[in-house]
């Protein structure tokens, strides 16, 4: 199937990710921030080479180049949003099996039907703004690429967010520690309310360790844990009723934590199962508080 194709492509394309403190060693013309102009042309150019985009004829003047590369990428832009539409297909069919008694859903199928439902909530205004603004939707890459549905964002841009994320959420578990020590006191028979986390910037904090964005007030932000955490919980029951622990790649394995709260710089493999046996142990036995239970442990674990 395409759509499962595609979806193994983007995650294992997710790049190395490097602890913020790392990042201060490195020499002063690697960690230099580029330009916005700088950083799009860079986008364009990976993009190029890894056949994602035509690039221009060898000979083509400045002009010529831009004109291409507008092209090239409103091709890639139409291209993305009609993936997400044809993708809705497979999706149908997916649901349509279930429902009818087939194979029951695997881990694979279920990761994809949660990011088509992403991508489809982004689709609509993405189009309109590629219609009406498309050469602002590389500074939108670079500035709030959580607008951005996946099918439509230049693999180094994809790296670049990911990179952004993780040392987000490095730096929001280092500098919330004594927050999340407050609410992990909070917890009671192993649950912590989502409401606990309204007020003194508890909530930004979770989202920024979840790798969720963190604008707007504390009502969205809860929304946006809640609703990760019931993915979580699909997902978890998935991990166990398929018995996938051992079976996980290093890249599976590592995302799985990341979206669990976890900071995964330098971990071995190793200590990354142990890790994720643990969350799965401590979750198997607590359907009736799903969401509190693993709130309690993201707490636990910062």
């Amino acid at each position: 199937m395409l759509s499962l194709k595609i979806y193994n492509h983007a995650r294992l394309s997710r790049p190395l990710i490097f602890h913020a403190r790392y990042l201060s060693t490195l020499p002063q013309n690697t960690r230099k921030e580029l330009g916005v102009k700088e950083t799009i042309q860079n986008d364009i150019k990976h993009a190029e080479a890894l056949g994602v985009l035509a690039p221009p004829a060898p000979d083509a003047n400045t002009f010529r180049k831009l004109i291409h590369s507008t092209i090239e990428l409103t091709k890639f832009y139409f291209r993305g949003a009609k993936q997400i539409y044809a993708r809705q297909k497979e999706i149908s069919a997916i649901k349509s099996r279930i429902r009818n008694g087939g194979l029951h859903l695997t881990r694979v199928e279920g990761r994809l039907i949660e990011l088509q439902r992403k991508d489809v909530n982004k689709v609509i205004p993405f189009i309109v703004l590629a219609l009406l603004l498309e050469e602002v939707i590389p500074i939108i890459a670079i500035y709030a690429p959580f607008m951005l549905p996946s099918t439509c964002v230049l693999p180094s841009q994809r790296d670049r967010i990911e990179q952004k994320k993780a040392i987000k959420a490095l730096d929001a578990s280092v500098t919330y520690r004594s927050l999340f020590a407050e609410l992990n006191g909070k917890a009671q028979d192993g649950t912590l309310a989502l409401s606990a986390l309204r007020g003194n910037g508890s909530a930004a904090a979770m989202c920024s360790v979840l790798r969720l964005p963190t604008f707007g007030n504390d009502l969205l932000r809860t929304w946006r844990i809640q609703r990760h955490l019931k993915f979580i919980q699909k997902d978890d029951e998935l991990l166990i009723r398929d018995k996938l622990i051992t079976t996980l790649s290093n890249e599976d394995l590592m995302e799985a934590l990341e979206e669990r709260g976890f900071i995964t710089m330098g971990v071995k493999n190793t200590d990354a199962r142990k890790w994720l046996k643990w969350w799965l142990d401590a979750v198997e036995d607590r359907p009736e508080d799903a969401i509190a239970r693993r709130l309690s442990l993201l707490v636990q674990r910062q």
